[in-house]
C-alpha cells in the first residue's frame, strides 16, 4: 500500500515538474511575439474615466523593437480632431505611455497624456477649431488605433493592427445639471448628495461667454457651480463692454440663496473677461472667501469705478495681426490704470498666467500685486508660466496657439477694428509648455479652492 502510494506521489510530482517547465517556457515566449505569433493588443485604464484623470495605454504583442504610429481621434461639433505619436517597442514589444518616448508625430518625448492635449482640428478651413464638449451631460469618444511603422502624416489605411476606444467625462455621474434660460442665462451643475454644498461662480471670456466644461468638473470634485452666460443670450448684449454688472451681481445673489449653497463657503473663477468679473464680484462681496484670476484683466481705467465704463480707454491702434492671428494684448492703456480691489474684504486670491498670453499682457498681474496694499499682498498667489497661452483649460485640453471665431463673434469684441473681423485671434502658447502649464494650474486651483472654500471652518 505505502509503496503504491510512494509511485503515485512520485508520478505527480512529474506531471508538476513537466507543467512548471512548460509554463515558464510560454512565459518567455509571450516577450516575444514573433516567436509566437500573438496578435498585437492595446489596453487603456481607465476605459471610462474624467477628463482630469490620466491614462494608461499599454501596447502588448509587438516585435522587439517595432515601430508603430499610434493615433487618437474624436468627433465633436461636427468636426473631427486627431493627434498621432510615433514609438518603438522595447525589447519585450511592449509600449507604455508613461515610460515610452515618442520618436515623431505631434509630440516627443514622454508625454503620457500627449495623445490628448495634442489633438488638431483635421477639416480645413478649421485648423484652428477648439476642441470644446457642448453637451457635457455625455462622454467624449476617443478611438485609439495602433498602425505599424511610421506616419507623419494622416493615415487612410482603415487597417490598424490593433485598436480600442476610451470614454472621458466631464461630468461625473450624480452630478445633476439644471439649464437655465429665465432671468438668469447658463447652467447650474450640483454634486451628488444632500448638502449644502460649497459653491462657485464659473465665468469665461467673451469670444464664448459660455462655456460649461469646466463648471461640470468643479461639480465632479464637490463644488455647486453656476456656469453663467452674460453675452449673446436672449435679453443679453452683444458687445462685450455692454455687459450689464448688475446682471452678474443678481446671478450670484441668486445662487447663494440657494438651499443646497453654503453660504460659509463660496468662491469665483473666471478666464480671460470672466476673471475680470470674478474679480469684481470678490471685491464688493465680502462673503466671497477665494477667488481664480486666469488670465482676466486686472484694471480699470477710472479710480472707483469697477463696471460701467465703455471702450474708448482702450487704445485700438495697439490691436495687430501676425500669420498666426490678431494680437490685442497691448490695448489695455489708460492715463491712471486702478487695479480691482478683490483683496479688500479679505479674500484669498489665485492669479494663473501665461507668459505667452496674447489677449491680456502680464504685466498687468504684476501691476495688480505691486498696487495691492502690504496687509493683503500675502492673500495674493501667483502662478506664472513660460510658453502658456491665454487659455489655460482643464488638464489634457488641447489648445490652438490661434482661434477661428468668425466676423460675428469678432464684430462683438468693440475694439477690434472691422479690418480684423475675418481674421483668426491669437491665443498664444507653445502645444508642451501649455499642456503642462494646465495639468500644473489645475492642481494648484483644485488645491487652493480645497483648501480656502471648501474645507474653511464656520
Amino acid at each position: 500500500m505505502t509503496s503504491s502510494v510512494n509511485y503515485t506521489i512520485w508520478k505527480s510530482i512529474r506531471r508538476l515538474e513537466v507543467l512548471n517547465r512548460h509554463f515558464a517556457v510560454g512565459t518567455k515566449v509571450c516577450y516575444s511575439s514573433a516567436a509566437n505569433n500573438v496578435a498585437p493588443y492595446i489596453t487603456v485604464k481607465p476605459s471610462i474615466g474624467m477628463v482630469d484623470e490620466k491614462v494608461n495605454i499599454h501596447i502588448r504583442g509587438l516585435a522587439a523593437r517595432q515601430v508603430v504610429t499610434v493615433v487618437a481621434d474624436v468627433i465633436e461639433n461636427g468636426m473631427k480632431f486627431e493627434s498621432r505619436c510615433i514609438y518603438k517597442a522595447d525589447n519585450n514589444g511592449e509600449i507604455h505611455n508613461f515610460s515610452t518616448e515618442s520618436i515623431g508625430g505631434y509630440f516627443k518625448g514622454v508625454e503620457p497624456m500627449g495623445l490628448f492635449w495634442s489633438l488638431k482640428c483635421l477639416a480645413a478651413p478649421n485648423q484652428s477649431a477648439r476642441l470644446i464638449k457642448k453637451d457635457v451631460s455625455t462622454p467624449m469618444k476617443f478611438n485609439i488605433k495602433v498602425y505599424s511603422d511610421a506616419h507623419e502624416v494622416p493615415i487612410q489605411s482603415n487597417d490598424p493592427i490593433t485598436g480600442t476606444q476610451v470614454e472621458r467625462l466631464y461630468k461625473k455621474p450624480g452630478v445633476r445639471r439644471i439649464p437655465l434660460t429665465g432671468k438668469i442665462k447658463g447652467a447650474l451643475f450640483i454634486p451628488e448628495g444632500d448638502g449644502p454644498f460649497p459653491a462657485l461662480t464659473d465665468m469665461y471670456g467673451g469670444l464664448v461667454s459660455l462655456i460649461e466644461t469646466r463648471a461640470a468638473l468643479l461639480a465632479s470634485h464637490g463644488y455647486v457651480t453656476l456656469a453663467l452666460s452674460y453675452l449673446y443670450s436672449e435679453g443679453l448684449p452683444n458687445q462685450i463692454y455692454e455687459v450689464n454688472f448688475s446682471y452678474v451681481t443678481d446671478a450670484y445673489e441668486w445662487l447663494i440663496e440657494q438651499d443646497f449653497v453654503d453660504k460659509n463657503r463660496l468662491g469665483a473663477v473666471g478666464l480671460c473677461f470672466g476673471g475680470f468679473l470674478s474679480l469684481a464680484l470678490t471685491s464688493i462681496y465680502p462673503q466671497i472667501r477665494a477667488v481664480v484670476n486666469i488670465n482676466g484683466i486686472t484694471i480699470s481705467p477710472e479710480h472707483g469705478n469697477i463696471v460701467g465704463h465703455s471702450d474708448e480707454w482702450l487704445d485700438r491702434t495697439k490691436v495687430y495681426t501676425t500669420e498666426e492671428g490678431v494680437v490685442i494684448n497691448d490695448i489695455y492703456q489708460c492715463e491712471n490704470p486702478w487695479p480691482i480691489p478683490a483683496w479688500q474684504h479679505g479674500a484669498k486670491i489665485l492669479a494663473i498666467i501665461g507668459e505667452d498670453d496674447k489677449q491680456v499682457h502680464p504685466k498687468w498681474h504684476s501691476f495688480f500685486y505691486e498696487k495691492c496694499p502690504p496687509k493683503f499682498k500675502e492673500n495674493i498667489t501667483m502662478y506664472r508660466y513660460p510658453g502658456a497661452g491665454h487659455m489655460i483649460e482643464p488638464p489634457f485640453a488641447p489648445h490652438p496657439r490661434a482661434v477661428t471665431p468668425g466676423r460675428k463673434r469678432m464684430q462683438s469684441i468693440n475694439f477690434v477694428p472691422e479690418k480684423f473681423h475675418d481674421e483668426d485671434m491669437m491665443s498664444g502658447g507653445w502645444p508642451e509648455q501649455h499642456a503642462h502649464a494646465q495639468e500644473d494650474s489645475w492642481e494648484k486651483m483644485l488645491s487652493f479652492l480645497e483648501e480656502n472654500v471648501k474645507n474653511v471652518r464656520h
